[in-house]
């Protein structure tokens, strides 16, 4: 991942690119101290992402977010000292927003989510199918990879392979044989996207998929189930999804005939 970095301060400039220097893969292909160079370096280098402080000597980050075109504006990461910044930065098309002094931490964070974008453009065709193409008169077929971080890699994953999934706050992790991998999205979103693979939600913050059932048992009378998976974990399901359940498994019991 090729970066340019845009700061006018050398301490700072040099903190960011020592930060670089610690990610994989990533290097420093261009440096410039003010939103006029910025804008020539974006269009001369075309990098996968620039780091773009927000108050420089000639213009504001803003007015060069501006200035950008929109797929550069998308792989711009504005950093502040401003914390109310953040919505401005997103309105104006910035991929993420760090706060100065940047930290490790946050600092990787963005990284991985900047590769899992990377990930997804790569993984969903640009164009849409034809309308009078094959594709398209299939319908909309499921999801079939989604992007999990694990140990600072970024794997991707075969939808149908994924057993649950859960929410944590503004990520999901994802569960694969036993092994969880973290990304950047929402129940709510995901809840639509794979509900063709046959994902359904049996609780606020989980996903299950059926393929990875090897058995489920009624939880008291109140239509609740604990689901077993094949690699041993049960999870319990919320009596308001009861409905939604019964719907994707016929899980009624049957009155014996005598």
């Amino acid at each position: 991942m090729n970066l340019l970095i845009v700061e006018d301060e050398p301490a700072a400039r040099t903190g960011l690119i020592t930060l670089c220097e610690g990610m994989p893969d990533v290097r420093v292909v261009g440096e410039a101290g003010t939103g006029a160079r910025a804008i020539e370096a974006a269009a001369a280098l075309r990098p996968d992402l620039m780091l773009l402080d927000a108050d420089l000597p000639d213009m504001s980050g803003f007015d060069v977010l501006r200035a950008l075109h929109r797929r550069q504006q998308r792989r711009t990461i504005l950093l502040t000292l401003n914390t109310h910044d953040a919505s401005r930065a997103f309105a104006a098309g910035a991929m993420d927003c760090l706060l100065k002094p940047v930290t490790r931490p946050t600092f990787c964070a963005s990284i991985l989510r900047a590769r899992e974008r990377r990930w997804e453009r790569r993984l969903v065709p640009e164009k849409p199918a034809p309308v009078d193409s094959p594709a398209f008169a299939a319908g909309p077929g499921p999801l079939r990879f989604l992007v999990g971080e694990r140990e600072h890699r970024l794997y991707p994953l075969d939808s149908f392979e994924i057993d649950y999934v859960q929410s944590a706050g503004n990520y999901v992790t994802y569960h694969r044989a036993g092994v969880k991998y973290i990304a950047r999205d929402s129940i709510k979103r995901l809840e639509l996207v794979l509900a063709p693979a046959g994902f359904m939600r049996i609780e606020r913050s989980l996903l299950l998929n059926v393929r990875a059932i090897a058995y489920a048992e009624p939880l008291g009378r109140r239509g609740a189930f604990v689901f077993t998976l094949t690699t041993g974990v049960s999870l319990h399901s919320g009596q308001a999804y009861r409905d939604m359940i019964l719907a994707k498994l016929p899980l009624r019991r049957r009155t014996p005939s005598h």
